[in-house]
């Protein structure tokens, strides 16, 4: 087992690709902290993490290197911000007249 420590933007499913290199562990992970697989992780967090199988050790290298680590999470300020006739909807915040 080991501990991991979050990056920016990083989900439960982004870890168990990064340290088991297979993101169909991530329930495996979210149950060994206790916590729901959708669940926001928070930079600087730690998690704990099985081993991984030596059959998937070249993926795990590939994410060895914090610039290669995935962090997929959708980042919901961005979407606050986003304005314009393409954002717009009808009756809702563009008023048909």
């Amino acid at each position: 087992m080991k501990v991991v420590k979050i990056l920016d933007k990083q989900t439960t499913i982004d870890i168990a690709v990064q340290e088991l290199g297979d993101a169909e562990r991530a329930m495996e992970v979210a149950e060994l902290n206790g916590i729901p697989i959708t669940q926001n992780l928070i930079a600087g967090q730690t998690l704990l993490v099985p081993d991984f199988d030596i059959s998937k050790r070249n993926i795990v290298q590939l994410f060895k290197d914090t610039s290669n680590a995935p962090a997929s999470a959708d980042d919901e300020n961005i979407l606050s911000i986003l304005e314009g006739i393409g954002y717009w909807y009808l009756e809702n915040d563009f008023v048909v007249q």
